[in-house]
């Protein structure tokens, strides 16, 4: 008997030393509180981050920004960063987070993170937002090689925004393999440069503190295709949508992109918007009766599915351009046929008169592109064309990714999405419905109301004083920018160089424009009636309504003659 267990004994310890090295510290990860169902407000259940955020409280990692909220939106600053790195390395290395007090309160773990081989070197600033890159680096620093084994294949070259020969790069890349790291689209574009979110953040550290929360990544490096291909296998999922109006009249064209096999798709907000019916019809000839999920006006973006669809090729989705990409956009300019124009991205982030950033590229996109692809080198739509000045070129897409931020839970017939989102009467013109009342969005009395007749058409004028404006440009800006945002949502957009249109069929047209009147600097919201609409292309405005305002503002205005 004895010899027995002593055989069983020396077979145990056979076994346990068998056990990866890479175990030996994750014993000391262990609760130290407890975490209260719906313990933080802000952090939903079911939100991709909830799991992380409790393990994160759990362990003691990251607490909240105040007993009942996360703000899991929140960014992290360098300092924070790295705080967490040296938590982690000194917990799984000797099972303790004792730092002591310092001033500032992070020189401890600055101390700590570059005697360990953390930080390289001091930080150009500890206060400044931490970027992903930023962190990705401390952290794959903050636990030895071997706890950070491969989970999967991830090949060199294939996330697609970081390049091999970055700093980052090989922290990028173990933390992918070791499926701490899973990319922030399905091409597993990391985002180097943008700000790491405390959302982002627990989930990392929770997967540093727990192996068992690891998702394998496998990437493989994407062949470039040529434009012949780009031309074969992106434009079968490009297709024309033809807008109908209640009585059933053609009413306007743009374009849409497949993103699946069962229909769904999207398009511009403003070829749609306010529209009773949509039909879209594929280069193949198929045609399919539109509904709609959601769109946002702010973005220009409209999720849409192709009723009764099945089977449809469709583009998949890539991940953020960059400076200098080759790119593509296929639509259908002016109503004819598929059409594809090549060119390179120019500003990522283009914001100029603009609210949100969109995508800027040397492609020709012409009215009816509106809502076509725009696709990477290896034939993965990134964008969404939205608009262009009346040349072409430069063209304007947003982002892909936005269209995440849409609600697809529902459809409605575009009749039934149109009659749930009427404008608000109370936010419009009396008189001139439904445009928007620049003076209440404003905040600002309205001078005067002036009325003539020009050229036939009946045009109403609504002034104000320039001087009840900001007279900081920026926050001038901002407030035009605002308004033309109130503009959009109430169907109105600049289909040409000189008047918002109405996409929904308003018989109106609104114009904006800086001048004089009796001595004073002021500005004109003119509406004019019967404007005849064309196919919708939204192009870019020649001369901003915004550098009107600066230019009022500072006394060098255009003068506007009345009759």
């Amino acid at each position: 008997m004895k010899k027995r267990l002593t055989g069983l004994l020396l077979a145990l310890l056979t076994m346990l030393s068998a056990l990866p090295v890479a175990f030996a510290g994750y014993e000391n990860f262990t609760p130290q509180a407890a975490y209260a169902a719906g313990q933080f407000a802000d952090v939903p259940q079911g939100a991709w981050y909830e799991q992380n955020v409790r393990t994160a409280y759990e362990y003691g990692l990251i607490n909240g920004k105040s007993a009942d909220t996360f703000a899991p939106d929140g960014e992290l600053t360098v300092a924070e960063a790295v705080k967490l790195a040296a938590c982690i390395h000194r917990l799984y290395m000797q099972g303790d987070t004792d730092f002591a007090p310092a001033d500032p309160w992070y020189r401890s773990y600055a101390d700590y993170a570059l005697a360990n081989g953390l930080l390289a070197g001091e930080p150009e600033s500890y206060d400044a937002p931490a970027s992903r890159a930023v962190f990705a680096a401390v952290f794959a620093a903050a636990l030895p090689e071997e706890a950070l084994a491969p989970l999967g294949t991830v090949e060199d070259g294939a996330i697609p925004d970081v390049a091999l020969s970055a700093a980052y790069a090989p922290a990028v890349y173990c933390l992918y393999r070791a499926g701490v790291l899973t990319g922030s689209d399905a091409q597993g574009s990391f985002l180097p440069d943008s700000r790491i979110l405390r959302s982002e953040a627990a989930a990392i550290v929770t997967r540093m503190a727990d192996p068992a929360l690891r998702r394998p990544v496998e990437l493989y490096v994407q062949l470039e295709l040529t434009e012949s291909e780009i031309i074969s296998q992106c434009m079968p999922a490009v297709c024309k949508l033809y807008t109908y109006d209640a009585a059933g009249q053609s009413f306007g064209m743009g374009s849409a992109v497949v993103l699946s096999a069962e229909g769904d798709a999207v398009t511009c907000a403003h070829v749609i918007n306010g529209v009773d019916r949509v039909v879209a019809k594929l280069p193949d000839g198929r045609s399919y009766e539109v509904s709609v999920y959601a769109m946002d006006t702010r973005l220009d973006l409209a999720a849409i599915r192709l009723e009764g669809a099945f089977d449809l090729p469709y583009l998949q989705t890539g991940g953020a351009v960059q400076r200098g990409d080759r790119v593509y956009t296929i639509g259908y300019p002016g109503g004819g046929a598929e059409k594809l124009s090549a060119g390179k991205v120019t500003n990522p982030a283009y914001t100029e008169n603009a609210l949100e950033p969109f995508i800027e590229s040397s492609t020709v996109s012409l009215s009816g592109n509106s809502g076509g692809a725009l696709v990477n080198r290896f034939g993965r739509v990134v964008g969404v064309v939205s608009k262009s000045p009346a040349s072409g070129s430069p063209s304007y897409s947003m982002s892909i990714e936005r269209i995440e931020a849409l609600d697809r839970s529902r459809t409605y017939t575009p009749s039934e999405y149109t009659e749930l989102h009427q404008p608000d009467a109370a936010l419009c013109y009396a008189d001139s419905y439904p445009v928007p009342d620049f003076g209440k969005l404003a905040g600002v009395s309205l001078l005067m109301r002036e009325e003539e007749w020009k050229n036939g058409q009946h045009m109403v004028h609504y002034l104000y004083r320039v001087s009840d404006l900001p007279t900081n440009k920026r926050q001038a800006e901002r407030l035009i920018l605002e308004y033309i945002d109130l503009l959009n949502k109430h169907t109105f957009y600049l289909f040409s160089d000189e008047y918002y249109q109405s996409s929904a069929g308003y018989a109106y047209g609104v114009s904006l424009d800086a001048g004089r009147y009796e001595g004073q600097n002021v500005l004109f919201v003119s509406v004019v009636s019967n404007v005849q609409k064309g196919i919708g292309g939204l192009r870019v405005s020649p001369t901003p309504f915004s550098v009107f305002v600066q230019d009022a503002l500072e006394n060098n205005y255009k003068i506007i003659q009345n009759a």
